[in-house]
C-alpha cells in the first residue's frame, strides 16, 4: 500500500471540510464524485476498488467510511452501496459504467462521472479550495426508538399480512407486493437476496423483543408470514 500511487496522491482533506459535506443531502455521493475526480486526475484506473482506497485515505473521519467502533477499520460495505448501487442511473444516477453485473476483469469497465456526478465533484472541489464556504454541519435527526409499532407497522398493516391472518392467503405472491408489506424497494437482480436479508432483519428484531420480556400476540403470526413469503418467491 505505501508503494501505491493512490497513497501518494490521494492524501487526508480537511475534517472540517469533509465532514461538513458528509453532513448534507447527498453529501457522500458528492465525496465518492469528487474521489472518481482526482482519481482521473492523477491517470488512476477509476476501479471500485481503487474508488474505496481513495475515499478511504481522503476521507478517513467519515462516520460511514469506517466500522463502527473501530474508527481505523473502513466499511466497505457501505463504499459498496454508494457506489455500486446508489450511483446507478436507476437511483441517483451520478457514476456509469462498472459493468458490476460481470465476474469476468475484462469486460469491467472503469466508473465514470456523469453529469451529476461532475456537478457533485465540482461542488466538492470548490469547498475544498476554498472557491466557497464550507457548509455548516447539519445535526443528525434523532432516531424514533426501536417499538415494536415502529418496526412492524409496514407488516402489520399490509393487506398481504391481513389476508394471511384471516387465513385468505394468496394463490400467488408478487414480488411488488411483498416490497410493500416489507418496506423494500424493488430490484429485479437483487431481489431474492434483498429479501432474505430483511425478513432476517425483522426476525432478529423478534427474537430480541421477546428476550427482553416484551410480547405482543402478533409476534407468532409475523414468523409465520415471514416464512410463507420466502417459500413462495422462493
Amino acid at each position: 500500500m505505501k508503494e501505491h500511487v493512490i497513497n501518494k496522491t490521494c492524501k487526508e482533506h480537511d475534517p472540517e471540510k469533509y465532514l461538513a459535506i458528509a453532513s448534507q443531502s447527498s453529501g457522500y455521493a458528492k465525496l465518492c464524485c469528487y474521489a472518481v475526480k482526482k482519481l482521473n486526475e492523477n491517470e488512476i484506473v477509476t476501479s471500485y476498488e481503487n474508488i474505496c482506497v481513495a475515499l478511504w485515505r481522503m476521507f478517513p473521519k467519515c462516520e460511514k467510511f469506517h466500522l463502527a467502533g473501530f474508527e481505523d477499520m473502513p466499511d466497505t460495505d457501505y463504499m459498496e452501496k454508494l457506489v455500486k448501487l446508489r450511483s446507478t442511473p436507476n437511483d441517483q444516477g451520478y457514476l456509469t459504467g462498472g459493468n458490476v453485473g460481470t465476474h469476468a476483469k475484462k469486460f469491467r469497465k472503469p466508473w465514470q462521472l456523469t453529469r451529476k456526478g461532475q456537478l457533485y465533484a465540482n461542488e466538492a472541489e470548490k469547498i475544498f479550495s476554498g472557491d466557497i464556504a464550507s457548509p455548516e454541519i447539519r445535526k443528525k435527526e434523532e432516531r424514533p426508538p426501536d417499538t415494536v409499532e415502529n418496526i412492524f407497522k409496514y407488516i402489520w398493516q399490509s393487506e398481504l399480512f391481513i389476508e394471511f391472518a384471516e387465513n385468505q392467503k394468496s394463490d400467488s405472491v408478487d414480488a411488488l407486493s411483498v416490497c410493500a408489506a416489507l418496506n423494500m424497494r424493488y430490484s429485479q437482480s437483487r431481489f431474492k437476496d434483498d429479501l432474505k436479508r430483511k425478513c432476517e432483519s425483522f426476525e432478529h428484531h423478534l427474537n430480541s423483543f421477546e428476550n427482553s420480556g416484551i410480547s405482543d400476540k402478533r409476534f407468532d403470526q409475523t414468523r409465520k408470514f415471514l416464512a410463507w413469503i420466502r417459500k413462495e418467491v422462493s
